[in-house]
């Protein structure tokens, strides 16, 4: 059949528009703007070499002429090693009989070439080559940047050891690749998964199934990804919970060809956002509990607060609440009623003017001694009233203090104490009263040995009289003499029988209680003399044990020696029954903590027990004709001293007192 019989078989011939003529010219350019076109002889040494090469190489025809064509264009470079490495890449893409070498620029650079040779032949053989030549640099350079970004990615993937999978899967769903770290994720080893189906992985294949159709039909819609969280099978048997990631890869035609996606482990953080979400609906149980408790207890708080406000409104007691200047924030009525004004009359105003002058030093060291740590303070200190008079109240101050302890205000509680004062100081009077009555009685049953204490130096002056005078009656100087030694000893016996006088009449004399500094050790050995004869008396060894250099007390003498001497006859009436031999009493003087000690110890029958804690009561005794006020008068006489007297069973028969007085810091 010929071409017009083909023509009219195939039905009506349509017109052809004759095409342009090719572009000789045109081309022949654009192929001499893009290679360089070099002749060499056959001892390689260039004789020819185009106007391009200044374009593409940098240098100057002429430059080259006669130079070696290997020294420019075809070096043996370490560079070509990586050149010849990524020639596959394009490899089935090259014309016939390409090779690829390596140029220097004639700025030093290296190029990547490609160049294509012809032998010369002349009449009388060969004669030289020529050699078309392509700069692929930037080809190249592209190919090896995009091969490094390769390798780097593979070493990422193939070193990935974490929670996250990296994988790919065909059309079908079949696993085509992943990663290695699916053996820590899922316990598989990456080619037990290649070629398996990826719903299969899935804890529950149908929906497997399900996810992967539904992909393939998001994908073809014009869906670009998808991202969800899925139950997966492990090798052990558990089910992990993969966060996946894909994305789709369509071919040339528009479909789907593979899939490729990431996913990570995420069963930890499903379990503790689960754990979270329980928290946090526990936390809103709990809230809502804790705000209806907190609502009662406002409720409660509220009629808390009434009733207290309603307590500190009757209370007769004072409740003053001011700030660090003395300025009043808040007064009770009774506080009000106690100036005969308002509460309003006093809010506002600061109260330390009204404070005795004689007090104010008092009330400045009880603020002083408030601190954090010691947060409250007890004080008496006098107030003027709107009358004029001076009332003492007794306050309780506590300070109240910020987050970084800094004062913010005080609340004090006070009363007034003018009738309790006074009848402190009528039971004072009636106490020292009392003591005079003792030390009186005390006299009473001493009234035998005070007059053999008199009697002994009376008699010895009647005694050294008669001597003088009969000294005088002899006459002469001898006699003389002797008759003035006589009046001595007269003056000494005289002397000493005031003293006892002056003593007996210090210690009957009532008196009002003056502090003095004092040595407890002298008033020890003073009470020891008035109890002198009465202490041999019963024939006891007095035994003293006094410290040196003991720190002094601030007392009343007459009272402290009142008390040693009555713990001293204590202490031999105790040993009536003792032996002889052992009726010992020990008077031992100490430094106690922050003060003396006086101890008083006898080795008499003691106190029973059961009956130790009735001691100090009044009107308690042993002794058949005892009144029972010795001892409740010695721990008076303590406690007004800021001392005090305690009272304890020897391990061997007899009794301690110990007497504790705070000392003054001297000596």
């Amino acid at each position: 059949m010929t071409p017009h019989e083909s023509a009219a078989a195939a039905g009506p011939v349509t017109a052809v528009t004759p095409s342009r003529p090719f572009d000789f010219t045109g081309w022949n350019e654009l192929l001499h703007a893009e290679h360089v076109f070099v002749r060499v002889d056959l001892n390689n040494k260039i004789d020819f070499v185009s106007a391009s090469v200044r374009d593409i190489m940098g240098y100057r025809p002429e430059d080259l002429i006669g130079r070696d064509y290997r020294e420019t264009f075809d070096l043996d470079h370490p560079i070509r090693t990586r050149y010849l490495e990524v020639s596959d890449r394009f490899a089935a893409s090259d014309p016939p009989n390409m090779k690829r070498t390596v140029g220097r620029r004639a700025n030093g650079s290296m190029a990547f070439l490609w160049t294509r040779e012809r032998e010369i032949v002349g009449e009388n053989g060969l004669i030289g080559r020529e050699f078309m030549i392509y700069d692929a640099t930037r080809r190249v350079e592209t190919l090896l940047s995009l091969r490094q970004s390769e390798r780097k990615y593979r070493r990422l993937v193939e070193g990935l050891r974490t929670e996250y999978i990296i994988y790919s899967r065909d059309a079908r769903g079949m696993i085509t690749y992943v990663s290695p770290s699916v053996k820590k994720v899922l316990g598989f080893e990456p080619e037990e998964m290649i070629g398996t189906y990826a719903r299969d992985a899935y804890a529950d294949p149908s929906h497997g199934r399900q996810v992967v159709d539904e992909f393939a039909r998001a994908s073809q819609s014009g869906k670009l990804s998808q991202s969800m969280v899925i139950e997966v099978r492990h090798r052990d048997g558990a089910v992990r919970q993969l966060e996946i990631n894909e994305r789709p890869v369509f071919a040339a035609d528009g479909k789907l060809a593979s899939v490729e996606g990431i996913c990570k482990d995420v069963t930890e953080a499903v379990a503790a956002e689960r754990q979270i979400r329980d928290l946090k609906e526990d936390l809103e149980r709990r809230v809502a509990l804790r705000t209806d408790e907190l609502q009662r207890m406002y409720e409660d708080l509220r009629a808390s607060e009434a009733r207290y406000r309603d307590v500190v409104e009757t209370l007769n007691d004072f409740v003053v609440r001011w700030k660090p200047d003395g300025t009043r924030d808040f007064v009770n009525e009774a506080f009000a009623r106690f100036h005969n004004v308002t509460p309003a009359d006093l809010i506002g105003t600061s109260f330390v003017p009204t404070i005795h002058v004689d007090d104010q030093t008092a009330f400045q060291e009880a603020l002083a001694s408030i601190s954090p740590q010691r947060p409250s303070a007890t004080y008496e200190i006098r107030v003027r009233r709107r009358d004029g008079s001076y009332p003492w109240v007794q306050w309780n101050t506590r300070a109240t203090f910020d987050e970084h302890g800094e004062l913010d205000h005080y609340q004090s509680v006070g009363r007034d104490v003018t009738a309790l004062k006074a009848a402190a100081d009528m039971l004072r009077q009636k106490e020292v009263h009392l003591a005079h009555l003792s030390r009186l009685a005390t006299m009473g049953e001493m009234v035998a040995g005070i007059a053999h204490e008199i009697n002994q130096p009376l008699h010895a002056a009647k005694t050294f009289a008669e001597a003088a005078r009969r000294h005088l009656q002899a006459g002469g100087d001898e006699k003389l003499a002797k008759a003035i030694e006589c009046t001595g000893e007269i003056s000494e016996a005289i002397t000493r029988t005031v003293q006892i006088i002056r003593r007996l009449r210090e210690f009957t004399k009532a008196q009002p209680f003056e502090l003095e500094a004092l040595s407890l050790n002298d008033v020890v050995r003073e009470a020891a003399e008035l109890a002198g004869y009465e202490i041999r008396h019963s024939s006891t060894k007095l035994k003293l044990e006094l410290a040196d250099e003991l720190p002094v007390v601030l007392g009343d003498r007459i009272q402290l020696e009142q008390l040693v001497v009555n713990l001293l006859m204590n202490g031999c009436e105790a040993m009536e029954q003792t032996a002889l031999v052992d009726r010992i009493l020990v008077l031992r003087t100490e430094v106690a903590r922050n003060g003396v000690c006086l101890t008083v110890t006898d080795a008499g029958v003691g106190v029973a027990d059961d009956d130790m804690h009735r001691l100090f009561d009044a009107f308690y005794t042993t002794k058949e004709e005892g009144m029972g006020m010795g001892l409740v008068l010695c721990k008076s006489i303590a406690e007004a001293h800021g001392g005090h007297l305690r009272a304890e069973r020897n391990a061997s028969p007899g009794m301690t007192f110990a007497l504790i007085l705070p000392a003054t810091g001297g000596n």
